[in-house]
């Protein structure tokens, strides 16, 4: 009995580690050293050399784990291996820039764009970027760092005491979004989380129609801090915005209480407490509508969540920590500039120029008194929060903008559609130059430290910020007579652009050096942004210095060169920076395979270092301790 015993307990020894995983039957045909299922499926099939030991019920409190006995914590013990990525060959996309580009600028473009062929051959040499382990300790400065950004975006709620144990155990997929967002400022290693979060929501959410409150809150902190300078011309934003709100109307997040025969196959860990949403699936569920307002105007998409009396009733609940995160002020907030937009898309002039400006003002004093209420309704804590005071002068300078046609899309077709008596408000003018410099004069206030949380939506109103302010300074320049040297005086763009990018080239991880010092490889985004605004400065410069009196003319059908701006994203001297290297499972090369660790590795006791991510962090992350 006794060697029958002990040969039940070691029966799974054999079973390799991928069948462990995936909590699989293994089974090994005679003679053979692969399984069946690692077999069909051509992984490694690793075995360990020990037994595994059987796991003894712990009566003692898992949330104090003997750190001598708990491999979790033994750094030396434990690591995630990601797999190598090889930077893309940008030469192809280089030169479709450069012929547009040229389309834009014409023959006397920047000189820039002479270094075409260096840019190509140093792009063509970039070197590998290796495969990396992440250890635990990298996993809780990663969280660390996360900490500082949430503030932001207070729509997802990390508790204090939470480590990368316990949220591996409890959100898996939060925990993974977590990481792949603050790694953010070291670019090679968020290429491979970036990868590795974009095949775990394939497999999981999209091929296996997993739903659960995991699943959508790691959505929402990636779409908040989502890397467009990354693929700014391949934004997939929208995708992964309708995503989520497909994932939060399978919830039932769009009624005011669950539906409990609906949630058959819905994980509903921290969806419902009491037979009622938690306060966690409400945030999330506002956020979604956030994201989505923000993101769809900002880049001329339709909103797929319209806003409805649930998101008053949710916010309404939200209330009692509101100081804490103040989720309702925001979402009322990006209402009223929703609100804003959505009166402008359908204005239409009438053929009385007098009635055209009666309206025009109104508008302005609805929208004005609607922001000066919700100032009212607003503790000054919340309103003095930097992400908040932001957003508040955003909406400001919209009221005007708007009024103005300075965020029409597309813009140059709005300029040819003006008839000769269209209104213009002297006024509006005049306050919209006062709101863009509060705007960014608070912009440039801000400590340092405030700007490295900032998510997309908040880099979103810089950029506004900035197309307004380019665009009213042609139309006050036409409209005063003023010449260039005027419009410099009363217009201080440039010196608004100077101080940003000398603050994001202080802030940025990105160190140049005598031989990269154009096109320094793998940079992050505060760099990226730097580089974008140096190439506006340099476009908007040169077209202040041909402003004369009367040099701003809109004829029917045709605009005066100066009027007619141009994106940074189209500058080829640019190009490098808005390229991602490919990971060999999404269609890189395929010698990677022979670089990379695609072969399991084992530490010094055995135990096997995963490349794969979110296997290690559903698996071991959770059960060894």
């Amino acid at each position: 009995m006794s060697e029958n015993g002990t040969a039940s307990k070691l029966r799974n020894a054999r079973a390799c580690e991928a069948c462990r995983a995936s909590k699989s039957r293994c089974i090994f045909s005679k003679g053979q050293d692969v399984c069946h299922r690692c077999e069909q499926s051509s992984n490694d099939c690793v075995v360990r050399s020990k037994a595994r030991p059987m796991r003894t019920r712990n009566t003692k409190s898992s949330t104090n784990p003997n750190k001598n006995h708990s491999p979790i914590f033994d750094d030396s013990e434990f690591s995630i291996n990601l797999p190598p990525v090889l930077p893309p060959d940008t030469q192809k996309d280089l030169l479709a820039l450069h012929r547009r580009h040229k389309e834009f600028f014409g023959e006397d473009g920047p000189p820039e764009t002479k270094r075409i062929h260096d840019i190509e051959q140093v792009q063509s040499a970039s070197s590998l970027i290796e495969q990396r382990r992440i250890s635990l300790l990298d996993g809780e400065e990663l969280l660390s760092t996360f900490r500082l950004m949430a503030p932001c975006f207070p729509f997802v709620q990390v508790s204090q005491d939470a480590t990368v144990p316990s949220l591996s155990k409890s959100s898996p997929f939060l925990l993974l979004a977590i990481l792949t967002s603050a790694s953010i400022k070291d670019p090679p290693l968020y290429h491979q989380m970036d990868h590795e979060f974009r095949r775990v929501l394939s497999s999981k959410v999209i091929v296996e129609g997993q739903k659960s409150l995991d699943f959508l809150l790691g959505l929402l902190v990636y779409i908040a801090w989502y890397p467009i300078h990354i693929h700014p011309r391949n934004n997939q934003s929208s995708m992964y915005i309708n995503l989520a709100i497909s994932l939060a109307a399978d919830l039932g997040l769009d009624r005011e209480s669950p539906n409990l025969s609906n949630f058959n196959a819905i994980r509903t860990e921290g969806l419902i407490e009491n037979d009622e949403f938690t306060k966690a699936a409400k945030r999330a569920y506002l956020g979604c509508y956030y994201l989505s307002s923000a993101y769809c105007q900002g880049f001329g998409k339709p909103n797929n969540l319209r806003y409805s009396n649930v998101m008053d009733v949710y916010g309404e609940s939200l209330m009692d920590e509101e100081l804490l995160a103040p989720v309702y002020s925001m979402v009322r907030l990006r209402r009223l500039n929703e609100k804003i937009t959505e009166l402008h898309a359908s204005k239409q002039l009438s053929d009385d120029p007098h009635l055209d400006s009666l309206n025009a003002e109104l508008n302005v004093q609805i929208f004005t008194n609607e922001l000066q209420q919700w100032r009212d309704s607003i503790p000054d804590e919340i309103r003095s929060l930097p992400y908040m005071a932001l957003a508040e002068r955003s909406v400001d300078l919209s009221i005007y903008s708007y009024e103005l046609g300075f965020l029409r899309k597309p813009y140059r077709d709005h300029l040819r559609s003006q008839k000769d008596n269209a209104p213009l408000v002297q006024s509006h003018l005049t306050n919209c130059l006062d709101s863009s410099k509060r705007f960014f004069e608070y912009l440039l206030s801000l400590p340092e430290a405030s700007l490295l949380g900032f998510t997309s939506v908040q880099w979103g109103l810089m950029v506004e910020a900035t197309l307004v302010l380019s665009r009213l300074t042609f139309l006050m320049a036409a409209n005063r007579g003023w010449d260039s040297n005027t419009t410099r005086t009363n217009i201080p763009l440039v010196m608004y652009l100077d101080c940003l990018c000398y603050r994001f080239q202080h802030l940025s991880s990105t160190k140049t050096s005598s031989e990269d010092v154009n096109h320094p490889r793998n940079p992050d985004v505060l760099y990226v942004f730097k580089m974008l605004l140096a190439s506006v400065k340099t476009s908007y410069e040169r077209r202040v210095a041909n402003i004369k009196p009367e040099s701003f003319v809109v004829q029917p059908g045709k605009i005066a060169g100066i009027a007619m701006g141009h994106c940074p994203i189209m500058d080829p001297s640019l190009s490098p920076y808005f390229n991602s290297p490919k990971d060999s499972t999404y269609g890189g090369s395929s010698d990677l395979n022979q670089i990379g660790a695609s072969e399991y590795q084992t530490s010094t006791t055995g135990m096997p270092l995963y490349h794969d991510l979110w296997a290690t962090m559903t698996c071991n992350w959770a059960r060894e301790f």
